[in-house]
């Protein structure tokens, strides 16, 4: 039988064949009959080296007298994994580490290698980074907070005063937020339900957010089973707030999938008026109809669709959320695999952004409101979108509202960077459409 070690090492393997390392590892564990322990241990290995993968292999670079992409993938995935253990899991001491990889090396037929893996990471696992000597201020960011060398320098470039606190950030462990469903429950019942189950919990600042020390399978849980709460982050639930949807009206959004801020709106809208939810995907449509469907949402349409193309059902809305596609660069510490993303092709996106959100415009009726949000720290995306629609649209104003300390205000709207714990580095702008004058 496999141990926890050698499916961590394996799931490294598949994730470096361009795989996502969330739905890799899923495909892997449910494959995998093993303990719960056994599976939180090799996730921990799994998701820890991801992360850290750009730093883990300056440093064992350092001892190989090859380039590391030009050894066995399976000892590649062995030094990196083992280097993990050892340098950033204090429940795995350093000779554990070191003598475990030696033999997983020789458990997956690469016993030849067992000697460079020894003799590696015997040294890599104590290696100073303090005598590191970097060619740039690009590198050092890149080696020192593992993301791309491209990443880096786009960082410097786009938050040449925040790029190393963003980055900084995006190693403390998110908080595991989520939504308490006023449709079926209330907050101190909720809280009363999780702290029953051993897991402590605070409200967050945002209305209806509760902070949980989280532990055990979303799935085995009944009150999620029941639909009381669902998982949504801080940043997310405070660009809903930003909307303002509420009982008896029309509203749009337009990038809805996986479907928790549909249900967070049709919550505010106490299930009544219309709550129109479309994403392009029709197989994320899906997840969509399902979330709504746990949490009890009557009130809604859900359709596949491309929200960058004009619907007129959707016309004359008094709400409109164009939560647009983006380069997600606020999600580092939740999602690893964005640290080595490629940038390539941010013009096309951008142009994406600015047709939902001309789109979405069209949809507002006047005095109605539009909040244009993604879950990237990129000017571009974010306030140079919003700055050029403003220019071209006297017909709407923005609109500040009020935002917990870890936000902050700018010209064009709010914008969480450095993420925190307790929030996912995003951008918001609140958007009102003028009511014309009588002449």
């Amino acid at each position: 039988m496999k141990d926890a070690r050698r499916v961590a090492a394996e799931a490294l393997m598949r994730q470096e064949k361009n795989g996502y390392a969330n739905l890799v590892l899923k495909s892997v564990l449910a494959q995998w009959k093993a303990s719960a322990q056994e599976k939180a241990l090799a996730a921990a290995v799994f998701y820890g080296t991801v992360e850290r993968m750009a730093t883990i292999d300056w440093i064992l670079q350092q001892f190989l007298a090859k380039p590391l992409d030009k050894a066995d993938p399976s000892v590649r995935a062995v030094l990196r994994s083992g280097l993990y253990q050892g340098r950033w899991m204090d429940s795995v001491p350093v000779h554990t580490a070191v003598d475990e990889s030696v033999k997983l090396c020789k458990r997956m037929g690469k016993g030849s290698a067992a000697g460079l893996v020894n003799a590696v990471l015997r040294k890599a696992v104590v290696y100073d980074m303090q005598q590191a000597v970097f060619s740039s201020e690009a590198q050092r960011l890149a080696v020192t907070y593992s993301v791309s060398r491209p990443m880096a320098e786009f960082l410097l470039q786009k938050l040449p005063e925040d790029a190393e606190a963003f980055l900084r950030a995006s190693f403390e462990k998110p908080e595991f937020c989520v939504r308490v469903n006023p449709l079926k429950t209330d907050t101190e019942t909720l809280q009363n339900v999780f702290q029953e189950q051993g897991m402590g919990c605070r409200k967050g600042q945002v209305e209806g957010a509760l902070l949980v020390d989280w532990r055990g399978s979303l799935t085995e849980c009944e009150a999620f089973r029941q639909g009381w709460f669902h998982v949504q982050g801080q940043s997310s639930q405070l660009a809903c707030a930003a909307l303002d949807a509420g009982p008896h009206q029309k509203v749009v959004d337009l990038c809805a999938a996986p479907g928790g801020k549909s249900a967070l709106l049709a919550q505010n809208m106490n299930n009544t008026g219309k709550l129109f939810c479309r994403d392009v995907s029709e197989s994320r449509t899906k997840l969509i109809e399902e979330t709504l469907e746990r949490l009890g949402v009557t009130n809604a349409q859900v359709k596949a669709a491309d929200a960058a193309v004009w619907d007129e059902a959707l016309a004359d809305a008094d709400r409109v959320l164009c939560d647009v596609p983006c380069s997600g660069l606020g999600t580092l510490a939740k999602k690893p695999d964005v640290r080595y993303k490629s940038l390539e092709g941010m013009d096309e996106l951008i142009a994406v952004q600015k047709k939902i959100l001309e789109t979405g415009a069209r949809y507002v009726k006047p005095g109605g409101i539009l909040v244009y949000s993604t879950c990237t720290v990129n000017p571009d995306e974010n306030q140079h979108v919003v700055a050029d629609f403003l220019s071209r649209h006297s017909d709407f104003e923005l609109q500040m509202f009020d935002v917990p300390q870890w936000a902050r205000r700018t010209p064009q709207g709010v914008l969480v960077c450095p993420p925190c714990r307790q929030a996912d580095g995003f951008f918001i702008a609140k958007l009102q459409k003028r009511v014309p004058q009588m002449r």
